[in-house]
């Protein structure tokens, strides 16, 4: 079990971390699993733009439909940040207001990966303790290696 899971957001630093992980899933055979977390927003709007879409070809899409443009947004985010590396990848999707640690946690044991890497955010000690801080949750819970790049 050396596979590696990335959870993948629309921060610019995403690529960074997806190129990070996929010099370390080449150098360990290992392969990846690009987690995009979906806001009920972004769900929506991916849901409202097809239905426009469906309107021109008068076709109707489903839920499934817009959480295959989470899809291949984590592919169109990955594929630049995957150039030159031959890593294989999976994507899982989820539509949830905030990504929490639980989460990853829990699809990191489903897909049998040992390491996760995520952008963290700098907060202040304040923030912490008022809101909680998902990447310290998750290298304080996760049982495996956790790489963080702070965005």
């Amino acid at each position: 079990m050396e596979d590696a899971l990335v959870v993948v957001d629309d921060r610019d630093s995403t690529a960074g971390i997806v190129r990070e992980a996929a010099a370390y899933a080449s150098g360990a055979d290992a392969e990846l699993v690009l987690y995009v977390p979906l806001t009920e927003e972004e769900f929506d709007e991916s849901l409202a733009a097809l239905d426009e879409i469906g309107r021109v070809e008068n076709k109707d899409y489903s839920d499934a439909d817009a959480l295959d443009v989470a899809e291949q947004y984590a592919e169109d985010v990955t594929e630049d940040s995957l150039d030159g590396f031959d890593v294989p990848y999976s994507v899982v999707t989820d539509v949830t207001e905030e990504v929490e640690a639980k989460r990853v946690i829990e699809l990191a044991d489903d897909h049998d990966c040992d390491h996760v890497f995520t952008v963290g955010r700098q907060r202040s000690p304040t923030g912490k303790a008022v809101f909680g801080d998902t990447t310290q949750r998750l290298v304080l819970n996760f049982p495996g290696f956790v790489t963080v790049q702070m965005d």
